[in-house]
């Protein structure tokens, strides 16, 4: 009976109508266009059925929520357009300062109508993201005429995900106001005007496209301020404490900045392949920067600026090693840390020193070669001692060799 009374007339009534009927358990559920006719209300002369004096509404407009979902898409697009040109420009910007400054007149002349053009575009992709903040705002207010709380998830609710198959994804995730929520490794996953089943799927599609073969979500609101409120930037990978960090109040983040403020890297972390994901026209990007470079003070104008929602991942390096065998006291191998700098000498003491026999005039160090080839790098400890010989720096994967004295038998 239900079926009759909500789908059957109006599709034989009007073939361009796309309206559908699914079904979820035991309800039934319609969803329509923005620009379709709405129901017509029920006859005044009609007595109410007994399944409408006792049954909850089965039948919810889908148009309002759609709008949203297209406004938070548009949204996060903008905001990538946003973030690109103003990086554009800043970078455009310096050049022009430097050639000026430099006396290069004929590039700094085309330079500057490259400000001019990218100043342009930061504004126009500004004043169309102001637009869509206020129709989303506008929309917010009177989607409740709609559909309710109960009914969609709505940004700002607070949802706790499980994933069965990796719980290192289990967490509760903010819907943010453009209506996405933000998973580490994945990105911005659109939500906000779905069910929690809708929702669930969204978050499913999204994990098995880049992340999992198959994963089973579960999606339970939240309530109560579980997380902060406030824009968020995601540390994963090597990090001494990876977590999301809010991004302070007036401050614009960079990825060196937020590196140092938020308690620095492990022992393990490679800086020279940290990697930034962000979301553009409805994709991941990533690029990959050398921070290590820059920290040198090689590279202070490729520091790049980060935006709410921004991902940053710092893989561990390779094991960077030394060895010391021979007549020493403690034999093998020990880590050499990214940019530290340890002599031959040293590296002996630190571990142990030398056996009772040890020929310090005769040390040696093995280093690989370009060409595969080794040279052999004599270390002359005594002399070392006395201040009349410079103490060799260690690299990685050196092998230092102390040898036996030839009279020790």
């Amino acid at each position: 009976m239900l079926l009759a009374l909500c789908s059957v007339p109006a599709r034989a009534a009007d073939p361009n109508n796309k309206s559908g009927v699914t079904f979820r358990k035991t309800q039934v559920e319609l969803t329509a266009n923005a620009g379709s006719a709405p129901n017509p209300p029920p006859s005044a002369s009609a007595p109410p059925s007994a399944d409408t004096l006792t049954s909850p509404p089965l039948i919810t407009s889908k148009s309002a929520p759609s709008e949203m979902e297209d406004l938070g898409e548009k949204r996060a697009t903008l905001q990538g357009e946003v973030r690109y040109a103003k990086a554009k420009l800043e970078a455009a910007q310096k050049e022009f300062a430097m050639r000026t400054a430099a006396g290069d007149l004929e590039k700094a002349e085309h330079l500057d109508q490259e400000v001019k053009d990218w100043q342009a575009r930061y504004d126009a992709a500004k004043a169309q993201l102001e637009e869509v903040d206020k129709q989303m705002v506008d929309g917010a207010q009177g989607r409740s005429a709609v559909v309710t709380a109960d009914e969609v998830v709505v940004p700002g609710e607070n949802l706790e995900v499980f994933v069965n198959e990796d719980p290192s994804f289990n967490g509760i995730y903010q819907v943010r106001r453009g209506g996405y929520i933000i998973m580490p490794q994945v990105g911005r996953i659109a939500v906000a005007g779905k069910t929690l089943s809708a929702a669930e799927a969204a978050v499913k599609r999204a994990l098995q496209s880049s992340q999992l073969h198959n994963a089973s979500v579960m999606i339970e609101r939240k309530q109560g301020a579980d997380i902060d409120n406030g824009p968020l930037i995601y540390l994963s990978g090597e990090f001494r404490e990876p977590r999301p960090w809010h991004i302070p109040t007036g401050m614009t983040p960079t990825l060196v900045n937020v590196i140092l403020s938020s308690g620095g890297v492990t022992d393990k972390a490679d800086l020279t392949r940290v990697r930034v994901m962000r979301i553009a026209a409805s994709k991941s990007v990533v690029e990959e920067v050398n921070v290590a470079k820059i920290l040198e003070g090689g590279g202070l104008t490729s520091d790049v600026t980060l935006g709410e929602g921004d991902v940053i991942t710092i893989p561990a390096g390779p094991a960077s090693l030394v060895y010391i065998t021979g007549n020493v006291a403690h034999q093998g191998s020990f880590p050499l840390k990214q940019g530290e700098r340890i002599s031959a000498y040293a590296a002996i003491l630190q571990n142990g020193g030398f056996a009772r026999f040890a020929d310090q005039r005769r040390v040696y160090i093995l280093r690989a070669l370009p060409d595969g080839t080794k040279a052999k790098l004599p270390v002359d400890i005594n002399a070392i001692k006395r201040g009349q010989r410079p103490d060799v720096q260690l690299q990685s994967n050196d092998i230092l060799v102390v040898p036996e004295k030839f009279w020790s038998l």
